[in-house]
């Protein structure tokens, strides 16, 4: 059993722990627990944290006749203005003028607090960060009652639940310029041995309008109280998701970024991140192995064709569709050639033998190639040969996209069954929440938490960076890009499948 490493603490630190111990003694006395002295300190810290939170944020106030931002002149209103704030320690009320552009006739108004300080959604920065990460993957009661239990006072249950989702808006609408600047900040390990990524499609269930046009009638009879919400009914749709892995010469997973999208999304859209993130290994580590693992559908070539025109010159990715959808597309070729009830058990004998035989997809091809000579019939023969094309995917040495006029053996190794899809939980007003939780899950927030951290200088993204990297919750609460990353083969053996 290996031994921690001892933590070295500053001087500070060691002033604050005998100040600490002092309080704690005048308070508990001798005979207290270990548990219950540990309570104390953490209470005396969260007072103590509370206090220079709600101090700074004072000293940030103005009361300036006018203010400049961004080369804008505001000016001081009249009228008296509050606002309370969220931190870890707890709520901060504040006072300060509201102000507005000069020359600007019932315009927006802003405090210059929350400017300076980067509130978010009247949250700390640091408090939208831990609420947002948190709530990637918790509903907003959840997020609370986590919050409660480490220690921090959170806000309401709803507050959670409402500012979190707009801070997700936000997200969502700017995660391509997200990923670009966490990209730049994150190093690539020197012990990278190979690169892995795919795209997939999962079932959400969604929550959508009935009718999306036109407003909902008015049910209640006067006097007026409310105008009833619209009527909505539950979907499934098929939602967007992939992954990038990079690993070491081992097969260990060293990192994996997620990504996801809405059913309506562009699939190139998608594909195009992924693409980013693998380019970027594949600039930084020449000559590494790359595998683009996934289904052979149609739609899902849109990830090997954006590897084709993102990857460095000299960066040939290896096309690989994992063994249950072979399997799949083999069944297929089975159901056209065979009688329903398949009573040779053609499908095990293939499974079986591709499991246990390298050379097995040889064998398979000149045994379909035999059965399609003895149908009878235009019809049959044309049917079993659009399975055989289903059953094939293109794979090839050179880049993806090179069209082959004949059949070719290329090679393929076997992929790890994938796990289930996750199951969606609740309904949702969005469909996927665009990926932020893939974003949360990829641990990329570390690289948006710098006060410029690469973004454009001067703009409202610089000056409210924390809202950027505060991923936060949505009420669908579906846990995106389930499926586990695949890595290089390692121990599974080699199949041979037919590249057309």
């Amino acid at each position: 059993m290996g031994h921690a490493q001892p933590r070295v603490v500053d001087e500070d630190a060691v002033q604050l722990a005998e100040l600490t111990n002092r309080a704690i003694q005048r308070r508990l006395g001798a005979n207290s627990t270990f548990e219950q002295r540990q309570d104390a300190a953490a209470a005396l810290s969260a007072d103590s944290l509370w206090r220079r939170e709600d101090q700074e944020l004072r000293e940030a106030i103005t009361d300036a006749d006018e203010v400049v931002i961004e080369g804008r002149r505001y000016r001081r209103l009249e009228q008296k203005s509050s606002a309370t704030y969220h931190g870890r320690g707890g709520s901060h009320h504040i006072e300060e003028p509201l102000y507005r552009e000069v020359g600007v006739r019932n315009g927006p108004t802003l405090k210059p607090v929350e400017l300076r300080v980067g509130i978010i959604e009247h949250m700390t920065p640091d408090m939208a960060r831990i609420v947002g990460e948190l709530g990637a993957d918790r509903s907003s009661r959840a997020v609370e009652r986590t919050l409660r239990v480490v220690g921090l006072v959170p806000p309401s249950r709803a507050f959670v639940a409402k500012r979190t989702s707009a801070m997700a808006t936000e997200i969502a609408d700017e995660i391509e310029v997200f990923e670009q600047v966490a990209r730049e900040a994150e190093p690539v390990p020197t012990e990278v041995g190979s690169v892995s990524c795919g795209l997939d499609r999962m079932a959400v269930r969604v929550s959508e309008l009935v009718n999306a046009e036109a407003p909902s009638p008015a049910t209640r009879a006067e006097p007026y109280e409310r105008t009833p919400p619209p009527e909505k009914e539950h979907h499934y749709r098929m939602a967007w998701v992939g992954s990038a892995s990079i690993y070491d010469k081992q097969g260990k997973e060293l990192r994996t970024w997620r990504y996801a999208a809405e059913s309506s999304a562009d699939p190139a859209t998608v594909a195009r991140r992924v693409a980013a993130d693998v380019a970027r290994v594949a600039t930084a580590r020449p000559g590494v192995p790359i595998h683009c693992v996934q289904d052979g559908a149609p739609e899902l070539r849109a990830l090997p064709e954006a590897l084709t025109g993102q990857l460095p010159p000299g960066a040939i990715p290896v096309v690989l569709v994992d063994f249950e959808h072979l399997m799949g597309y083999l069944d297929d070729v089975v159901d056209a050639c065979e009688a329903v009830e398949d009573p040779r058990d053609w499908k095990g004998w293939y499974r079986s033998l591709l499991l246990r035989d390298d050379a097995a997809i040889d064998t398979i091809w000149r045994k379909l190639r035999g059965i399609a000579k003895t149908l009878a019939g235009r019809e049959p023969r044309r049917a079993m040969r659009s399975r055989q094309h289903s059953a094939t995917f293109v794979v090839a040495s050179r880049r993806c996209g090179t069209r082959l006029t004949t059949p070719r053996i290329c090679r393929l190794e076997v992929a790890r069954p994938r796990a289930p899809a996750g199951r969606c939980n609740n309904a949702s007003n969005s469909l996927v929440s665009r990926g932020r939780r893939a974003f949360v899950a990829s641990s990329r927030c570390a690289g948006l938490r710098s006060p410029t951290a690469g973004l454009p200088s001067g703009s409202l993204m610089q000056r409210n960076t924390a809202r950027r990297s505060a991923l936060s919750h949505d009420q669908d609460r579906i846990r995106l890009a389930r499926r586990p990353a695949l890595g290089p083969p390692r121990t599974h053996p080699t199949l041979w499948c037919l590249a057309s």
